[in-house]
Protein backbone atom coordinates (compact mmCIF):
# COMPACT_ATOMS: atom_id res chain seq x y z
CA UNK A 1 0.00 0.00 0.00
CA UNK A 2 1.27 3.59 -0.91
CA UNK A 3 2.70 5.44 2.01
CA UNK A 4 0.56 8.39 0.98
CA UNK A 5 -2.80 6.46 1.35
CA UNK A 6 -1.17 4.98 4.99
CA UNK A 7 -1.15 8.04 6.24
CA UNK A 8 -4.53 9.20 5.33
CA UNK A 9 -6.08 6.06 6.41
CA UNK A 10 -3.96 6.68 9.30
CA UNK A 11 -5.60 9.69 10.36
CA UNK A 12 -9.13 9.77 8.33
CA UNK A 13 -12.10 10.96 10.34
CA UNK A 14 -14.28 11.84 7.83
CA UNK A 15 -15.19 10.42 4.28
CA UNK A 16 -17.71 10.30 1.73
CA UNK A 17 -18.33 9.04 -1.82
CA UNK A 18 -18.95 10.60 -5.10
CA UNK A 19 -21.45 8.21 -7.02
CA UNK A 20 -20.96 10.21 -10.32
CA UNK A 21 -17.16 9.73 -10.35
CA UNK A 22 -16.48 6.71 -7.89
CA UNK A 23 -13.96 8.63 -6.07
CA UNK A 24 -13.32 9.20 -2.68
CA UNK A 25 -13.05 12.80 -0.93
CA UNK A 26 -10.98 12.66 1.65
CA UNK A 27 -10.88 14.36 4.97
CA UNK A 28 -8.18 13.14 7.35
CA UNK A 29 -7.88 14.04 11.42
CA UNK A 30 -4.87 16.05 12.70
CA UNK A 31 -4.76 14.97 16.22
CA UNK A 32 -3.10 17.34 18.91
CA UNK A 33 -2.81 17.80 22.79
CA UNK A 34 -5.70 20.31 22.41
CA UNK A 35 -8.04 19.35 19.26
CA UNK A 36 -9.17 16.56 16.77
CA UNK A 37 -9.20 19.00 13.84
CA UNK A 38 -10.10 17.87 10.06
CA UNK A 39 -7.63 18.94 7.61
CA UNK A 40 -8.41 17.84 3.70
CA UNK A 41 -6.16 15.52 1.95
CA UNK A 42 -4.80 17.03 -1.31
CA UNK A 43 -2.79 14.71 -4.38
CA UNK A 44 1.11 14.62 -4.75
CA UNK A 45 4.13 13.70 -3.18
CA UNK A 46 3.01 12.89 0.57
CA UNK A 47 4.89 13.38 4.32
CA UNK A 48 7.70 10.25 4.57
CA UNK A 49 7.91 9.28 1.05
CA UNK A 50 11.05 11.01 0.11
CA UNK A 51 14.50 11.52 1.24
CA UNK A 52 14.96 14.84 3.70
CA UNK A 53 16.06 18.04 1.89
CA UNK A 54 19.70 18.61 1.65
CA UNK A 55 20.40 21.72 3.50
CA UNK A 56 21.16 24.89 1.52
CA UNK A 57 24.41 25.08 3.02
CA UNK A 58 25.60 21.90 1.05
CA UNK A 59 25.08 23.86 -2.22
CA UNK A 60 26.61 27.04 -1.04
CA UNK A 61 30.14 25.37 -1.04
CA UNK A 62 29.69 24.96 -4.53
CA UNK A 63 27.61 27.81 -5.74
CA UNK A 64 29.27 30.85 -3.53
CA UNK A 65 31.86 32.68 -4.57
CA UNK A 66 33.17 35.93 -4.67
CA UNK A 67 36.39 35.51 -6.46
CA UNK A 68 36.50 38.37 -8.66
CA UNK A 69 38.32 35.83 -11.51
CA UNK A 70 34.89 33.55 -11.07
CA UNK A 71 32.37 35.10 -9.44
CA UNK A 72 29.18 33.02 -8.18
CA UNK A 73 26.54 34.52 -7.20
CA UNK A 74 23.81 31.70 -7.21
CA UNK A 75 23.66 30.87 -3.54
CA UNK A 76 23.69 35.10 -2.51
CA UNK A 77 20.82 36.44 -4.79
CA UNK A 78 18.90 33.38 -3.57
CA UNK A 79 19.63 34.35 0.09
CA UNK A 80 18.69 37.63 -0.65
CA UNK A 81 15.24 36.56 -2.31
CA UNK A 82 12.02 36.33 -0.19
CA UNK A 83 11.89 32.51 -1.34
CA UNK A 84 14.31 32.16 0.86
CA UNK A 85 12.65 33.35 3.70
CA UNK A 86 8.88 32.13 2.93
CA UNK A 87 9.40 30.10 6.50
CA UNK A 88 10.81 33.11 8.34
CA UNK A 89 8.61 35.79 6.79
CA UNK A 90 6.23 37.12 10.04
CA UNK A 91 3.63 38.52 7.94
CA UNK A 92 3.25 34.94 7.29
CA UNK A 93 3.76 33.59 10.97
CA UNK A 94 0.84 36.53 12.27
CA UNK A 95 -1.26 35.38 9.58
CA UNK A 96 -1.22 32.01 10.17
CA UNK A 97 -1.86 32.52 14.08
CA UNK A 98 -4.89 34.38 12.69
CA UNK A 99 -5.68 31.17 10.68
CA UNK A 100 -5.56 28.87 13.32
CA UNK A 101 -7.47 30.98 15.77
CA UNK A 102 -10.87 29.53 14.01
CA UNK A 103 -9.46 25.76 13.51
CA UNK A 104 -12.21 25.07 16.33
CA UNK A 105 -14.76 26.89 15.16
CA UNK A 106 -14.47 25.66 10.93
CA UNK A 107 -13.45 22.55 12.33
CA UNK A 108 -10.61 22.32 10.08
CA UNK A 109 -6.52 22.61 10.59
CA UNK A 110 -5.95 25.91 8.40
CA UNK A 111 -2.40 25.69 9.26
CA UNK A 112 -1.02 22.65 7.78
CA UNK A 113 -2.54 24.19 4.33
CA UNK A 114 -0.69 27.23 4.71
CA UNK A 115 2.87 25.51 5.52
CA UNK A 116 2.73 23.32 2.58
CA UNK A 117 3.54 26.46 0.48
CA UNK A 118 6.11 28.46 2.83
CA UNK A 119 8.13 25.49 3.89
CA UNK A 120 6.97 22.77 1.65
CA UNK A 121 10.45 20.71 2.75
CA UNK A 122 9.04 21.17 5.91
CA UNK A 123 5.92 19.65 5.38
CA UNK A 124 7.28 17.04 3.16
CA UNK A 125 8.94 15.97 6.75
CA UNK A 126 6.04 15.88 8.41
CA UNK A 127 7.32 19.14 10.73
CA UNK A 128 3.86 20.60 9.40
CA UNK A 129 1.41 18.04 11.59
CA UNK A 130 2.49 21.05 14.37
CA UNK A 131 0.23 23.62 12.43
CA UNK A 132 1.77 26.19 14.32
CA UNK A 133 4.83 25.82 12.56
CA UNK A 134 6.55 25.76 16.14
CA UNK A 135 8.04 21.92 14.39
CA UNK A 136 9.91 23.60 12.00
CA UNK A 137 13.61 22.74 12.28
CA UNK A 138 16.93 23.90 10.53
CA UNK A 139 16.76 23.84 6.79
CA UNK A 140 12.80 23.78 7.05
CA UNK A 141 13.15 27.70 7.63
CA UNK A 142 14.78 28.27 4.50
CA UNK A 143 11.54 28.32 2.12
CA UNK A 144 11.47 27.35 -1.28
CA UNK A 145 15.11 26.33 -0.78
CA UNK A 146 17.39 24.65 -3.91
CA UNK A 147 17.12 21.27 -3.09
CA UNK A 148 13.36 21.07 -3.10
CA UNK A 149 13.11 22.94 -6.97
CA UNK A 150 16.02 20.87 -8.47
CA UNK A 151 14.46 17.72 -7.43
CA UNK A 152 10.53 18.31 -8.46
CA UNK A 153 9.39 16.47 -11.20
CA UNK A 154 6.27 17.89 -13.44
CA UNK A 155 3.16 16.77 -11.07
CA UNK A 156 0.81 16.60 -14.68
CA UNK A 157 3.38 14.22 -15.42
CA UNK A 158 5.17 12.43 -12.86
CA UNK A 159 8.03 9.77 -13.97
CA UNK A 160 9.65 6.68 -11.79
CA UNK A 161 11.77 8.77 -9.89
CA UNK A 162 9.07 10.02 -7.94
CA UNK A 163 6.71 7.60 -5.29
CA UNK A 164 3.44 6.30 -6.58
CA UNK A 165 0.42 8.64 -6.44
CA UNK A 166 -2.22 7.98 -4.87
CA UNK A 167 -4.80 10.12 -6.94
CA UNK A 168 -3.19 12.02 -9.86
CA UNK A 169 -2.80 15.68 -9.32
CA UNK A 170 -5.58 17.73 -11.19
CA UNK A 171 -4.19 20.50 -11.94
CA UNK A 172 -1.17 23.27 -11.17
CA UNK A 173 -1.25 24.90 -8.08
CA UNK A 174 -1.97 24.65 -4.34
CA UNK A 175 1.56 23.25 -3.81
CA UNK A 176 0.84 20.18 -4.94
CA UNK A 177 4.37 18.99 -5.82
CA UNK A 178 5.40 15.51 -6.82
CA UNK A 179 9.04 14.86 -5.93
CA UNK A 180 12.02 12.35 -7.14
CA UNK A 181 12.14 10.12 -4.13
CA UNK A 182 16.56 11.00 -4.19
CA UNK A 183 18.64 13.86 -3.22
CA UNK A 184 20.04 13.28 -6.75
CA UNK A 185 20.51 13.64 -9.91
CA UNK A 186 20.04 17.60 -9.27
CA UNK A 187 17.34 18.57 -11.83
CA UNK A 188 18.29 21.14 -13.68
CA UNK A 189 18.45 22.90 -17.78
CA UNK A 190 21.39 21.70 -18.86
CA UNK A 191 21.86 18.10 -20.48
CA UNK A 192 25.02 17.48 -18.91
CA UNK A 193 27.38 19.02 -16.49
CA UNK A 194 30.08 17.91 -14.42
CA UNK A 195 29.49 18.66 -10.70
CA UNK A 196 30.34 16.32 -7.94
CA UNK A 197 26.81 14.97 -7.62
CA UNK A 198 24.96 13.66 -10.39
CA UNK A 199 22.80 15.83 -12.44
CA UNK A 200 19.05 15.44 -15.37
CA UNK A 201 18.00 17.81 -17.70
CA UNK A 202 14.04 18.03 -16.96
CA UNK A 203 12.57 20.66 -19.59
CA UNK A 204 9.89 21.41 -16.19
CA UNK A 205 12.59 23.59 -14.87
CA UNK A 206 12.47 26.21 -17.43
CA UNK A 207 8.17 26.53 -17.25
CA UNK A 208 6.18 28.83 -15.79
CA UNK A 209 3.94 25.59 -14.73
CA UNK A 210 6.90 24.72 -12.18
CA UNK A 211 6.40 28.17 -10.71
CA UNK A 212 2.49 27.64 -10.68
CA UNK A 213 2.64 24.63 -8.36
CA UNK A 214 3.14 27.08 -5.37
CA UNK A 215 1.43 30.25 -7.85
CA UNK A 216 -1.95 29.55 -8.20
CA UNK A 217 -3.23 29.25 -4.92
CA UNK A 218 -7.25 28.17 -3.81
CA UNK A 219 -9.20 27.70 -0.86
CA UNK A 220 -9.76 23.84 -0.95
CA UNK A 221 -12.27 24.02 2.21
CA UNK A 222 -14.25 25.62 -0.15
CA UNK A 223 -14.35 23.20 -2.69
CA UNK A 224 -16.76 20.00 -3.80
CA UNK A 225 -13.79 17.50 -4.27
CA UNK A 226 -10.49 19.00 -3.86
CA UNK A 227 -8.74 15.56 -4.72
CA UNK A 228 -9.97 15.62 -8.16
CA UNK A 229 -10.72 19.31 -8.76
CA UNK A 230 -8.29 21.87 -10.91
CA UNK A 231 -6.99 24.86 -8.15
CA UNK A 232 -8.52 27.06 -10.77
CA UNK A 233 -11.69 25.79 -10.04
CA UNK A 234 -12.55 26.87 -6.47
CA UNK A 235 -12.40 30.08 -4.39
CA UNK A 236 -9.66 31.94 -5.43
CA UNK A 237 -6.71 33.60 -3.34
CA UNK A 238 -3.93 34.11 -5.49
CA UNK A 239 -3.98 33.35 -9.64
CA UNK A 240 -0.56 34.68 -10.48
CA UNK A 241 -0.18 31.47 -12.75
CA UNK A 242 -3.48 31.28 -14.37
CA UNK A 243 -3.17 35.59 -15.14
CA UNK A 244 0.03 34.71 -17.31
CA UNK A 245 -1.59 31.56 -18.62
CA UNK A 246 -4.41 33.65 -19.74
CA UNK A 247 -1.92 35.91 -21.45
CA UNK A 248 0.04 36.77 -24.84
CA UNK A 249 2.74 36.02 -22.14
CA UNK A 250 2.25 32.25 -22.59
CA UNK A 251 2.48 32.27 -26.37
CA UNK A 252 5.63 33.61 -26.34
CA UNK A 253 7.68 30.54 -25.63
CA UNK A 254 11.22 30.76 -23.70
CA UNK A 255 10.74 34.54 -23.69
CA UNK A 256 7.59 34.74 -22.08
CA UNK A 257 8.06 32.24 -19.14
CA UNK A 258 8.20 33.01 -15.41
CA UNK A 259 11.99 32.73 -15.18
CA UNK A 260 12.86 34.91 -18.31
CA UNK A 261 11.85 37.94 -16.05
CA UNK A 262 12.39 36.53 -12.49
CA UNK A 263 15.23 34.75 -13.33
CA UNK A 264 16.80 36.36 -16.16
CA UNK A 265 20.17 34.78 -17.48
CA UNK A 266 23.16 36.77 -18.59
CA UNK A 267 26.64 34.87 -19.24
CA UNK A 268 28.31 33.98 -16.03
CA UNK A 269 29.81 31.28 -13.91
CA UNK A 270 26.90 28.16 -11.86
CA UNK A 271 29.83 26.73 -9.44
CA UNK A 272 33.06 27.10 -8.82
CA UNK A 273 34.46 24.10 -9.95
CA UNK A 274 35.20 22.46 -13.68
CA UNK A 275 34.45 24.80 -16.08
CA UNK A 276 37.06 27.28 -17.39
CA UNK A 277 34.90 29.63 -19.28
CA UNK A 278 31.89 31.29 -18.76
CA UNK A 279 28.47 29.71 -19.49
CA UNK A 280 26.51 31.84 -22.05
CA UNK A 281 23.37 31.90 -20.12
CA UNK A 282 23.55 31.26 -16.18
CA UNK A 283 19.93 32.49 -14.62
CA UNK A 284 20.25 34.22 -11.92
CA UNK A 285 18.65 32.87 -8.64
CA UNK A 286 17.19 36.14 -7.06
CA UNK A 287 13.68 35.42 -7.68
CA UNK A 288 13.13 39.05 -7.26
CA UNK A 289 9.09 40.40 -6.69
CA UNK A 290 7.88 43.58 -5.58
CA UNK A 291 8.38 42.60 -1.26
CA UNK A 292 10.28 45.62 0.02
CA UNK A 293 9.13 45.69 3.47
CA UNK A 294 9.89 42.41 4.60
CA UNK A 295 13.27 42.45 3.96
CA UNK A 296 14.12 45.11 6.49
CA UNK A 297 12.39 43.71 9.08
CA UNK A 298 13.74 40.19 9.30
CA UNK A 299 16.77 40.65 10.97
CA UNK A 300 15.05 41.69 13.82
CA UNK A 301 13.53 37.78 13.86
CA UNK A 302 16.18 36.06 13.15
CA UNK A 303 19.70 36.17 13.60
CA UNK A 304 22.75 34.98 11.31
CA UNK A 305 20.75 36.52 7.95
CA UNK A 306 23.07 37.99 5.55
CA UNK A 307 21.73 41.57 5.57
CA UNK A 308 23.80 42.78 2.48
CA UNK A 309 22.15 39.70 0.78
CA UNK A 310 18.59 41.11 1.75
CA UNK A 311 19.56 44.99 0.84
CA UNK A 312 20.70 43.51 -2.16
CA UNK A 313 17.25 41.68 -2.80
CA UNK A 314 15.16 45.07 -1.55
CA UNK A 315 17.04 47.22 -4.74
CA UNK A 316 16.28 44.54 -6.79
CA UNK A 317 12.53 44.42 -5.80
CA UNK A 318 12.52 48.23 -6.06
CA UNK A 319 14.28 48.11 -9.82
CA UNK A 320 11.53 45.44 -10.59
CA UNK A 321 8.65 47.69 -9.54
CA UNK A 322 10.39 50.15 -11.51
CA UNK A 323 10.10 48.28 -14.42
CA UNK A 324 6.44 46.73 -14.18
CA UNK A 325 4.36 49.58 -15.64
CA UNK A 326 4.66 52.45 -17.86
CA UNK A 327 2.77 55.91 -16.91
CA UNK A 328 1.69 58.52 -19.52
CA UNK A 329 -0.51 61.86 -18.39
CA UNK A 330 -2.51 64.46 -20.50
CA UNK A 331 -3.98 67.45 -18.83
CA UNK A 332 -6.02 70.39 -20.76
CA UNK A 333 -8.37 73.19 -19.98
CA UNK A 334 -12.23 72.02 -20.11
CA UNK A 335 -15.04 74.93 -19.60
CA UNK A 336 -13.95 76.41 -15.56
CA UNK A 337 -11.68 73.29 -15.33
CA UNK A 338 -8.68 71.39 -16.14
CA UNK A 339 -9.27 67.66 -17.30
CA UNK A 340 -6.43 65.34 -16.40
CA UNK A 341 -6.40 62.12 -17.61
CA UNK A 342 -3.48 59.31 -16.28
CA UNK A 343 -2.69 56.11 -18.12
CA UNK A 344 -0.98 53.05 -16.57
CA UNK A 345 -0.28 50.04 -18.94
CA UNK A 346 0.68 47.09 -17.19
CA UNK A 347 3.95 45.78 -19.02
CA UNK A 348 4.04 42.48 -16.23
CA UNK A 349 3.27 39.16 -17.43
CA UNK A 350 0.39 39.07 -14.73
CA UNK A 351 -2.17 41.31 -12.97
CA UNK A 352 -0.76 44.70 -11.79
CA UNK A 353 -0.57 44.07 -8.97
CA UNK A 354 -0.45 40.35 -7.98
CA UNK A 355 -0.35 37.66 -5.42
CA UNK A 356 -1.47 37.60 -2.52
CA UNK A 357 -4.09 40.51 -1.96
CA UNK A 358 -4.09 40.99 1.61
CA UNK A 359 -2.46 44.92 2.15
CA UNK A 360 -1.23 44.82 -0.97
CA UNK A 361 -2.16 48.15 -3.12
CA UNK A 362 -0.95 50.28 -5.93
CA UNK A 363 -2.55 53.78 -6.12
CA UNK A 364 -2.15 57.21 -8.37
CA UNK A 365 -0.60 60.05 -6.45
CA UNK A 366 -2.07 63.32 -8.46
CA UNK A 367 -0.80 66.82 -7.66
CA UNK A 368 -1.48 70.19 -9.47
CA UNK A 369 0.41 73.07 -8.83
CA UNK A 370 -0.49 76.79 -10.09
CA UNK A 371 1.72 79.38 -11.99
CA UNK A 372 3.56 80.52 -8.87
CA UNK A 373 4.21 76.18 -7.61
CA UNK A 374 1.58 76.04 -5.07
CA UNK A 375 -0.30 73.02 -4.68
CA UNK A 376 -4.01 73.49 -5.60
CA UNK A 377 -4.84 70.27 -6.04
CA UNK A 378 -4.00 66.41 -4.69
CA UNK A 379 -5.46 63.28 -4.49
CA UNK A 380 -4.21 60.17 -3.16
CA UNK A 381 -1.73 61.57 -0.82
CA UNK A 382 -0.33 59.45 1.62
CA UNK A 383 0.75 60.59 5.12
CA UNK A 384 4.59 58.83 5.92
CA UNK A 385 3.70 59.28 9.67
CA UNK A 386 0.85 57.84 10.39
CA UNK A 387 0.79 55.68 6.94
CA UNK A 388 -2.67 56.43 6.36
CA UNK A 389 -3.30 57.15 2.32
CA UNK A 390 -6.30 59.63 2.29
CA UNK A 391 -9.43 58.80 0.91
CA UNK A 392 -9.97 61.57 -1.17
CA UNK A 393 -13.33 61.48 -3.57
CA UNK A 394 -10.64 60.90 -6.94
CA UNK A 395 -8.35 58.50 -5.34
CA UNK A 396 -7.43 55.66 -7.30
CA UNK A 397 -6.30 52.67 -5.85
CA UNK A 398 -5.44 49.26 -7.72
CA UNK A 399 -6.33 46.42 -5.27
CA UNK A 400 -8.49 43.18 -5.02
CA UNK A 401 -10.57 42.83 -1.90
CA UNK A 402 -12.35 39.51 0.23
CA UNK A 403 -14.50 39.22 1.97
CA UNK A 404 -17.42 37.14 3.99
CA UNK A 405 -21.02 36.44 2.79
CA UNK A 406 -23.37 36.83 5.52
CA UNK A 407 -24.27 33.12 5.79
CA UNK A 408 -20.18 32.27 6.44
CA UNK A 409 -19.65 35.30 8.39
CA UNK A 410 -22.35 34.21 10.88
CA UNK A 411 -21.07 30.96 10.91
CA UNK A 412 -17.60 31.92 12.36
CA UNK A 413 -19.34 35.09 14.55
CA UNK A 414 -17.62 37.49 12.17
CA UNK A 415 -19.22 40.81 10.63
CA UNK A 416 -19.89 40.57 6.69
CA UNK A 417 -18.10 41.85 4.28
CA UNK A 418 -14.64 43.33 3.14
CA UNK A 419 -12.41 41.17 5.32
CA UNK A 420 -8.59 40.17 5.92
CA UNK A 421 -9.62 36.34 7.18
CA UNK A 422 -7.94 34.88 4.27
CA UNK A 423 -8.87 31.35 4.92
CA UNK A 424 -12.67 32.21 5.97
CA UNK A 425 -13.36 34.71 3.19
CA UNK A 426 -15.69 32.78 0.66
CA UNK A 427 -15.97 35.53 -1.77
CA UNK A 428 -14.03 38.03 -3.80
CA UNK A 429 -15.51 41.76 -3.27
CA UNK A 430 -13.42 44.10 -5.43
CA UNK A 431 -10.50 43.65 -7.85
CA UNK A 432 -9.82 46.65 -10.57
CA UNK A 433 -5.81 45.42 -10.63
CA UNK A 434 -5.23 45.96 -14.24
CA UNK A 435 -4.91 42.94 -16.46
CA UNK A 436 -1.39 41.35 -18.77
CA UNK A 437 -1.38 41.69 -22.30
CA UNK A 438 -3.74 39.29 -24.18
CA UNK A 439 -6.22 39.60 -21.21
CA UNK A 440 -9.75 38.67 -22.53
CA UNK A 441 -12.83 38.22 -20.53
CA UNK A 442 -13.69 34.46 -21.25
CA UNK A 443 -10.06 33.33 -20.15
CA UNK A 444 -10.27 34.84 -16.88
CA UNK A 445 -13.61 33.59 -16.10
CA UNK A 446 -12.71 30.01 -17.50
CA UNK A 447 -9.39 30.39 -14.24
CA UNK A 448 -12.24 32.49 -11.72
CA UNK A 449 -9.30 35.81 -12.42
CA UNK A 450 -11.90 38.17 -13.69
CA UNK A 451 -11.82 41.79 -12.68
CA UNK A 452 -14.54 42.63 -10.25
CA UNK A 453 -16.76 45.72 -9.46
CA UNK A 454 -14.77 47.16 -13.28
CA UNK A 455 -15.03 46.50 -16.44
CA UNK A 456 -11.72 46.02 -19.04
CA UNK A 457 -12.46 45.16 -22.53
CA UNK A 458 -10.41 42.05 -23.95
CA UNK A 459 -7.32 42.95 -24.86
CA UNK A 460 -7.10 46.01 -22.76
CA UNK A 461 -3.97 45.89 -20.38
CA UNK A 462 -3.63 49.55 -19.37
CA UNK A 463 -6.34 51.25 -17.29
CA UNK A 464 -7.39 55.23 -17.92
CA UNK A 465 -8.34 57.86 -14.60
CA UNK A 466 -9.60 61.23 -15.13
CA UNK A 467 -9.51 63.89 -12.57
CA UNK A 468 -11.06 67.34 -12.29
CA UNK A 469 -9.26 70.02 -11.04
CA UNK A 470 -9.64 73.75 -10.78
CA UNK A 471 -8.88 75.82 -13.66
CA UNK A 472 -5.84 77.60 -11.81
CA UNK A 473 -3.69 74.39 -12.36
CA UNK A 474 -1.19 74.71 -15.02
CA UNK A 475 1.25 71.79 -14.24
CA UNK A 476 0.47 67.85 -13.07
CA UNK A 477 2.59 65.86 -11.74
CA UNK A 478 1.53 61.97 -11.90
CA UNK A 479 2.97 59.06 -9.11
CA UNK A 480 2.44 55.36 -9.07
CA UNK A 481 3.52 54.20 -5.77
CA UNK A 482 3.39 50.19 -4.68
CA UNK A 483 2.97 49.32 -1.04
CA UNK A 484 3.66 45.82 0.24
CA UNK A 485 1.41 46.40 2.81
CA UNK A 486 -0.70 48.76 4.44
CA UNK A 487 -1.46 49.80 7.83
CA UNK A 488 -4.89 48.55 8.17
CA UNK A 489 -3.18 44.82 7.27
CA UNK A 490 -0.80 45.15 9.95
CA UNK A 491 -3.72 46.52 12.54
CA UNK A 492 -5.86 43.60 11.63
CA UNK A 493 -2.66 40.67 12.67
CA UNK A 494 -2.20 42.95 15.98
CA UNK A 495 -5.28 43.34 16.95
CA UNK A 496 -6.98 39.66 15.88
CA UNK A 497 -3.73 38.08 17.57
CA UNK A 498 -4.35 40.00 20.94
CA UNK A 499 -5.11 37.27 23.31
CA UNK A 500 -4.77 34.73 21.00
CA UNK A 501 -3.23 31.28 21.86
CA UNK A 502 -2.36 30.66 18.68
CA UNK A 503 0.01 33.50 18.40
CA UNK A 504 2.85 31.49 20.20
CA UNK A 505 5.99 33.76 19.50
CA UNK A 506 3.57 37.31 20.01
CA UNK A 507 4.15 37.45 16.19
CA UNK A 508 1.25 40.09 15.74
CA UNK A 509 2.84 42.85 18.23
CA UNK A 510 6.14 41.79 17.12
CA UNK A 511 5.24 42.27 13.67
CA UNK A 512 3.32 45.78 14.60
CA UNK A 513 6.62 46.70 16.71
CA UNK A 514 8.84 45.93 13.31
CA UNK A 515 6.61 47.67 10.91
CA UNK A 516 6.57 50.91 13.29
CA UNK A 517 10.67 50.90 13.40
CA UNK A 518 11.17 49.88 9.80
CA UNK A 519 9.18 52.92 7.96
CA UNK A 520 5.99 51.18 7.96
CA UNK A 521 6.31 49.80 4.57
CA UNK A 522 7.73 52.96 2.70
CA UNK A 523 5.51 52.83 -0.33
CA UNK A 524 7.88 52.07 -3.78
CA UNK A 525 7.22 55.15 -6.84
CA UNK A 526 7.12 52.75 -10.03
CA UNK A 527 6.95 55.47 -12.07
CA UNK A 528 6.26 59.89 -12.12
CA UNK A 529 5.67 62.51 -15.14
CA UNK A 530 5.12 66.10 -15.10
CA UNK A 531 3.28 67.56 -18.12
CA UNK A 532 2.38 71.49 -18.36
CA UNK A 533 -1.70 71.91 -18.58
CA UNK A 534 -1.99 72.03 -22.71
CA UNK A 535 -3.50 75.82 -23.69
CA UNK A 536 -5.48 73.78 -26.43
CA UNK A 537 -9.14 73.47 -25.28
CA UNK A 538 -10.73 70.16 -25.75
CA UNK A 539 -14.45 69.20 -25.68
CA UNK A 540 -14.02 66.34 -23.73
CA UNK A 541 -17.28 64.81 -24.38
CA UNK A 542 -15.92 64.23 -27.95
CA UNK A 543 -13.62 61.84 -26.45
CA UNK A 544 -14.79 58.31 -27.77
CA UNK A 545 -15.31 55.23 -25.44
CA UNK A 546 -13.16 51.94 -25.40
CA UNK A 547 -15.70 50.05 -25.69
CA UNK A 548 -19.62 49.85 -25.59
CA UNK A 549 -22.49 48.09 -23.27
CA UNK A 550 -25.70 48.05 -21.69
CA UNK A 551 -25.82 47.26 -18.20
CA UNK A 552 -28.19 46.72 -15.20
CA UNK A 553 -29.38 50.57 -14.03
Amino acid sequence: MPSGLKRFLRHRRAAFVSTLLCCLLFFAVLINARDQLVFIFMPGTQVGTVAPADNVLICKTCHNSSDSSRPVSIYKDWSGSMMAHSARDPIFYAALAVANKYNSVAGQAFGEYCIRCHSPSGWLAGHSEDFTGQSLVGSDFDGVQCDYCHRVVNPLQPDTTAPPLTFPVPGYGNAMHVMQRTSTPKRGTLDSVAAPHSTRYDAFQSKSEMCGVCHDVSNPFYAIDPTNQAPHEYLPIERTYSEWLMSSYATMGDSGTCQSCHMRASPGYASVYFRPAPRPAVHKHDLTGGNTFVPDILPDFWSGLDTAALAQGKLRAVATLQSAAAMSVVAYPLGDTVIARVTVTNLTGHKLPTGYPDGRRMWISLVGRDAGGSVVFQSGFYDPDSALLERDAQLKIYEAKRGLTAARAASYGLPPGESFHFVLNDTFMFDNRIPPKGFTNAGFAQRLASPIGVFYPDSQYWDVTRYVLPATVKEVTATLYYQTISREYIEFLRDENSGNLEDWNQWGDKLFAAWQGRGKSVPVAMNTRTVNVSTTRVDDELQLPLTVRLLQN
